[in-house]
């Protein structure tokens, strides 16, 4: 095929019906850099590899993150907490869901539960010194 003849690829999610897919079209020059940019893959370590090897890595993560996000009911991109960090006067806060926990397994499935939350860096201190007395 000749490097300056346009091409289509689809990419496809799953194998449903209704799954999404993502089609780039152009040489296979842009082609190659529109999948490996659309990926997030560095084009500096695809050296010599093909399109069409490309074209099967893509199509693995894109399947594998529908895998994830079906069987494991999980998110690729992280979702935000719904537990303020800290109490005022309505239900408790995070800091008040750590004081209450009783075990460090229930100390992990908060953090499990609500990993965004810990970001705040009150929060995280609050859960380890938690862990630490639970764990004493």
């Amino acid at each position: 095929m000749a490097s300056d003849s346009r091409i289509s690829v689809t990419i496809v999610y799953g194998k449903r019906h209704h799954d999404s897919e993502a089609t780039f079209q152009g040489s296979q020059r842009e082609v190659f850099q529109g999948i490996a940019a659309f990926f997030g893959l560095d084009r500096e370590t695809l050296t010599g590899v093909t399109l069409g090897e490309l074209v099967v890595e893509a199509t693995a993560l894109a399947q594998g993150a529908t895998c994830i996000a079906r069987g494991l009911d999980a998110h690729v991109v992280a979702q935000p907490t719904a537990l303020p960090a800290a109490s005022a006067d309505g239900p408790a806060g995070l800091l008040d869901r750590i004081a209450e926990c009783s075990s460090v397994r229930e100390l992990h499935e908060l953090w499990a539960a609500h990993q965004a939350a810990f970001g705040d860096p009150a929060a995280l201190d609050a859960w380890k010194a938690r862990g630490r007395a639970l764990a004493a």
